[in-house]
């Protein structure tokens, strides 16, 4: 899980069961593409009116909402909601957002899509506009009205399923599915059962080849990680119990692991946390732990004035031009496992329960570690050399 962090970081921060709806300064201007040119068709004008009426009531992640159909999925699509929350974010601070739809049309099983492209006016050049993000959603007709469905609801339709054990694939047909991985991938599953304490979760995982083929099947037609420098990654809707995959493979272990730490503790816990533990019992970006805290000591050891002790500006990717390693999860991994190394799992527990805020995790940090906030950079530095160093033969043996 890479750059697409930034959806599950910012939507598992809202309150689901319902949201305050106060009046909004700015609008959004609706537009109907040119090109378009069945706009006049019965079909058109209500899947129009429906998505115009659902961006307007501003409650995106509301759990009842009769514009949108929850039979599979209890709550309307987990990828795209984030945008939408920007969107509303930009409102309330008197922004105008254009809502442009360039095609509603018929697809597969009585579904129609409704793709639309957001765009705003350039703060630097006001004569140019800026595309924010362009999204996808299916409608189909229920009870001789049109409802919104999740767009993992219509492709488990339309692509092919597999089934092992309490996992429920739905493989991209560009995919080369293999069933040695999914049985691994189970296998893990019911490894993180036992480990988190609690029953087997079942979900469904859909599986695509890279993080462009990816962004489609989750109605992101254009954001951020769809052309990202290493094509791999994904993320687990802990709300939805779906794995979404662009990492060409059936087993995806780090994304198992958030599916746990939102089932056992909802919410609850600080990024670092939640990362880190998915760091360190699922790797990352297809390699363990330990490839990417060799990346990690190689990075401090060239780079020995490199500050650490701000989290929010270390958010980021390792910059050593591999577009790999992320310091929430190498960091953040190496912190759980010495969490681990006095408490064990009751000390991991404790943890995704302390808290969100970077003063919640620096107070369980100093429970749990005696580790106080001025101390974290050298301590971070200090425990990473303490782990032997790894050459090219033997990192390559971390790769799964």
């Amino acid at each position: 899980m890479k750059q697409i962090l930034l959806i599950s970081v910012l939507f598992f921060g809202l309150k689901c069961g319902g949201q305050n709806t106060p009046e909004l300064d700015g609008k959004i201007i609706y537009h109907i593409n040119e090109n378009v040119k069945n706009s006049t068709e019965e079909y058109f004008i209500e899947i129009q009116k429906n998505w115009e009426d659902y961006l307007s009531s501003n409650q995106y992640v509301r759990r009842s909402n009769e514009l949108w159909n929850y039979d599979g999925y209890p709550f309307p699509d987990y990828s795209y909601v984030t945008m939408l929350m920007d969107v509303r974010r930009m409102l309330h601070a008197g922004g105008k957002m254009q809502c442009s739809t360039i095609a509603i049309v018929p697809v597969k099983n009585d579904y129609y899509l409704l793709r639309t492209v957001y765009t705003k006016q350039s703060e630097k050049t006001p004569s140019n506009v800026e595309i924010r993000f362009i999204i996808s959603v299916y409608a189909k007709k229920k009870d001789n009205a049109f409802q919104f469905y999740s767009s993992t609801a219509y492709h488990k339709e339309v692509y092919e399923n597999y089934q092992a054990g309490s996992i429920n694939y739905i493989i991209h047909p560009m995919h080369s599915f293999n069933k040695e991985d999914a049985a691994k991938m189970n296998a893990y599953n019911l490894e993180m059962s036992k480990l988190f304490e609690i029953d087997p979760i079942q979900f469904d995982y859909v599986v695509t080849n890279d993080t462009r083929d990816l962004s489609d099947v989750t109605g992101l037609n254009l954001f951020s990680y769809s052309y990202q420098p290493i094509a791999s990654g994904g993320m687990a809707d802990g709300f939805n119990n779906v794995i979404f995959a662009g990492n060409n493979s059936a087993y995806y272990p780090h994304e198992v692991v958030h599916l746990y730490t939102r089932a056992k503790y909802p919410s609850q816990y600080h990024t670092w946390v939640d990362e880190g533990i998915a760091a360190l019992l699922g790797g990352s970006t297809g390699y363990d732990i330990e490839w990417h805290w060799e990346k990690l000591r190689q990075f401090l050891i060239e780079n020995p004035d490199y500050k650490l002790e701000d989290l929010s500006a270390i958010e980021t990717l390792i910059p050593n031009g591999e577009f790999m390693t992320d310091f929430r999860y190498a960091v953040g991994a190496l912190i759980c496992q010495r969490i681990i190394d006095r408490h064990g799992m009751a000390g991991i527990f404790t943890a995704l329960q302390a808290g969100r805020t970077e003063e919640n995790y620096f107070e369980v940090l100093e429970e749990l570690l005696d580790l106080k906030r001025a101390d974290f950079e050298q301590y971070v530095r200090t425990e990473i050399q303490k782990i032997s160093p790894l050459n090219e033969d033997q990192l390559k043996a971390y790769k799964y």
